[in-house]
């Protein structure tokens, strides 16, 4: 009896083992889909779209307002009403009107809608007021 029959001498594989990659990309795409919904601030709009929409870095000085399609107003993702909107606005511009105002609308209010929140944005002392935008998908 030979040592070739017991395994003495067995041919070498020469395949790549992907099983570990295909591990780590599953566990990058799960990772992915919880942390990207995070990265969004406010809440969720239709935003409008524009040709070329200006890129503005994030920074710890901004505050995000979003009106929905119904008119309803929110400071990041908490609920006001107007007449307690307009007071917020005055209390945060007293603690610190140097702040940057970004406002998420909806791409279906009108421009009267949103020129109402801008101007009691403007009553609360603000000075920097931005308007969030989309670029329009190419043709």
């Amino acid at each position: 009896m030979g040592m070739d029959s017991f395994g003495g001498r067995q041919s070498m594989k020469s395949d790549i083992n992907v099983t570990p990659l295909v591990d780590v990309c599953l566990v990058l795409l799960i990772i992915f889909m919880v942390v990207t919904p995070m990265l969004q601030k406010g809440k969720p709009v239709t935003l409008p779209q524009t040709d070329r929409p200006d890129k503005k870095p994030e920074s710890d000085k901004e505050l995000i307002i979003s009106v929905i399609s119904d008119k309803t107003i929110f400071i990041d993702t908490k609920w006001f009403p107007p007449k307690d909107f307009e007071a917020k606005m005055k209390e945060i511009g007293e603690r610190a009107a140097n702040k940057d105002i970004l406002i998420k609308a909806d791409r279906t209010l009108n421009f009267g809608d949103v020129k109402n929140v801008m101007r009691m944005i403007k009553d609360g002392g603000f000075e920097r007021v931005g308007l969030i935008t989309e670029k329009k998908p190419d043709k």
